[in-house]
């Protein structure tokens, strides 16, 4: 498809089965893909490590950072799958793990909104480390909806983030399927949906420039 569409991949992101756990061989994986897809970073939630705030592991991601050229960028999360540990989730501890550890980031802004985070002041705190921004629409605690049915000012973040000279990725996340886990593919109705919501978020983009 990317050969097709003369689309390249840039980012792969871990696959839904890995939400429970990643460790150091599912990453491995995740790593090859990108360098077979040439991507530059990968994204992996920052709970499904499951490692304590000092773990050694994040000093072995450095070290496989500098070996393979691909960032491994953990993304902040906002759910009970996700709690644990809380400094994925709490925004005074995120804060602090990304200062003191120094990990790449992809920041899901509408997760860290509504864990209470300030995503305009959490980027300005990490905008070195943050390889990834994570967009969709989001209202209440439903996220992964266009920007219009959101509430959020995509518009003002994105012009927000151009005066650091950001020049890292920013995924539309959108999810036509409606579940998490499927095996066939989407209704065309789904299809069409998803469509219309990518068409609409870049225009609010592309206004942003």
């Amino acid at each position: 498809m990317s050969d097709k569409y003369k689309i390249p991949v840039l980012n792969i992101h871990q696959p839904p089965w890995g939400i429970l756990f990643t460790g150091k061989r599912g990453i491995k994986r995740l790593v090859n893909k990108a360098k077979f897809f040439g991507a530059t970073s990968i994204t992996v939630h920052l709970a499904t490590a499951r490692r304590q705030f000092n773990s050694s592991f994040f000093d072995w991601i450095k070290e496989l950072e500098k070996e393979s050229g691909i960032s491994a960028a953990f993304e902040n999360g906002n759910s009970y799958l996700e709690s644990w540990p809380s400094y994925a989730i709490n925004p005074e501890e995120l804060d602090k793990f990304v200062s003191e550890r120094k990990v790449a980031v992809t920041l899901d802004v509408p997760k860290a909104s509504i864990a209470g985070a300030d995503p305009y002041q959490f980027f300005k705190n990490h905008c070195s480390e943050i390889k990834v921004i994570h967009a969709h629409g989001f209202k209440g605690n439903g996220y992964h909806l266009s920007f219009r049915a959101g509430d959020f000012d995509w518009f003002g973040f994105m012009s927000f983030i151009k005066k650091f000279n950001y020049g890292g990725l920013v995924t539309l996340e959108v999810f036509p399927m409606a579940q998490y886990f499927y095996f066939g593919l989407p209704s065309k109705e789904k299809l069409e949906s998803a469509k219309k919501i990518v068409k609409e978020s870049f225009e609010v983009l592309k206004r942003s420039n």
